[in-house]
């Protein structure tokens, strides 16, 4: 939440477009939407087997990855928005 914040203050800083707006908002929220799907599953998988489980530790470990994979995506498309605005600050 507090990296959403700081990318949301930096969108006003520095002015980003409507489509830069929609891409930053939708990364936030597919992120912030996944990771809540994570701790449901997590929690559901220890409801339904609260003892250890290849295959329970497999769900668990796809789902955090489903999580990881979409916050790789968000910075790289933060990068490709604001990266050369901040490049052009030292120029």
């Amino acid at each position: 939440m507090a990296i959403a914040l700081f990318v949301v203050i930096a969108g006003f800083i520095f002015g980003i477009s409507s489509i830069e707006w929609v891409a930053i908002l939708l990364c936030i929220a597919i992120v912030i939407s996944l990771e809540m799907m994570n701790s449901a599953l997590e929690k559901l998988s220890d409801l339904v087997e609260p003892n250890y489980n290849p295959v329970i530790k497999s769900i668990k470990d796809i789902s955090a990855a489903a999580v990881l994979w979409s916050a790789i995506v968000s910075v790289v498309i933060g990068g490709v928005i604001f990266l050369p605005r901040i490049i052009a600050l030292f120029q």
